[in-house]
């Protein structure tokens, strides 16, 4: 067993012949927040159930179809965020934001941009600024990149990088930013929109809104789940996706200390938490949400059109140590 520290979260990592002895177990309480084990083999999952891992795709991408036109894909989102988005479109009418679209992002574009992200992700506890190690990449290639800004005057209100994959048939929503009162009036779903609207021009068939490392609660947090699946994404494997380095793994969630709670996993519905998806999947690759606690909590925001049944709880009392 070896622990490391991902960006803050102590893990201890397993290989498949430690199991059996739990060698966490004796590990100091608080030195160990996640138990992990990488590619689980088969003869394992049921024994990694048992002791309540999650086994997990260790990150999934969400993705839409961005079908026919923006009507057809507004009717497939929830009453709520639609009218959430006609609010968002109202102010951006009313305040007289100005939209631009830059098909080949420009230098004072993007740096106007990565000021606004890192600002924003530095208010995050876990948050890490990964957009300007890609500066270079986004302004010259080889990969093609077009970005939806929106402007208040000469300063930028918010703004979406997107990234072109032809051969996937799909536009990557690989970053976005605004300033907290534009979050405030759901500016993020008109930008979305926005993108997507210049991706169906393109003709591209899917748009994705990110890989997300599968643990919500330590660097994505519960809310973003929330967010994406309520604009009508949906959660897959990211190597069922054009990720040749996706792979699973198992997570046991020891404490609370270094997360949110809940935490959300999305995993394998025909793993034994919870029994089998019951066909939803006959593939087995069905996700189901699971969260862990220290309290009651409301599955309600954990539900999703995607996901093989209701949600998994389990309950660490305190939020400390199971």
């Amino acid at each position: 067993m070896e622990i490391t520290d991902d960006f803050g979260l102590p893990v201890a990592m397993i290989g498949a012949g430690e199991l059996a002895a739990a060698p966490w177990t004796r590990a100091d309480p608080k030195s160990v927040a996640v138990v992990r084990m990488t590619d689980p083999p088969p003869e394992l999952h049921g024994e990694l159930s048992r002791r309540g891992f999650v086994r997990k795709p260790s990150t999934v991408t969400w993705r839409a179809a961005l079908g026919t036109g923006e009507e057809e894909f507004l009717r497939r989102l929830p009453r709520k965020s639609r009218q959430r988005i006609h609010q968002a479109r109202r102010m951006i009418a009313r305040d007289g934001l100005r939209e631009v679209v830059e098909d080949r992002i420009s230098p004072e574009g993007l740096d106007l941009f990565l000021d606004l992200y890192e600002d924003r992700v530095a208010r995050m506890p876990y948050g890490v600024a990964f957009a300007r190690r890609h500066r270079e990449t986004i302004l010259h290639g080889p990969e093609k990149y077009f970005a939806v800004f929106l402007y208040r005057g000469e300063a930028l209100e918010g703004g979406t990088l997107a990234l072109e994959s032809p051969d996937e048939s799909a536009v990557r929503l690989r970053w976005s930013a605004v300033t907290e009162a534009a979050r405030r009036a759901s500016l993020p779903r008109a930008l979305y929109c926005a993108t997507m609207r210049v991706a169906r021009e393109k003709g591209y068939a899917w748009a994705t809104m990110g890989d997300d490392p599968n643990l919500y609660g330590h660097i994505p947090r519960p809310g973003l789940f929330t967010f994406k699946a309520s604009m009508a994404f949906e959660a897959v494997p990211s190597q069922d996706f054009a990720d040749p380095a996706g792979f699973d793994e198992a997570d046991l969630v020891l404490s609370l200390d270094a997360l949110t709670d809940p935490v959300l996993m999305l995993g394998y519905a025909d793993d034994g938490n919870g029994g089998p998806s019951g066909g939803a999947d006959p593939a087995g690759r069905g996700l189901r949400a699971f969260l862990v606690s220290g309290s009651q909590v409301d599955t309600e925001p954990y539900t999703a059109p995607f996901l093989s049944g209701p949600p998994v709880v389990r309950r660490l009392p305190g939020g400390l140590r199971g």
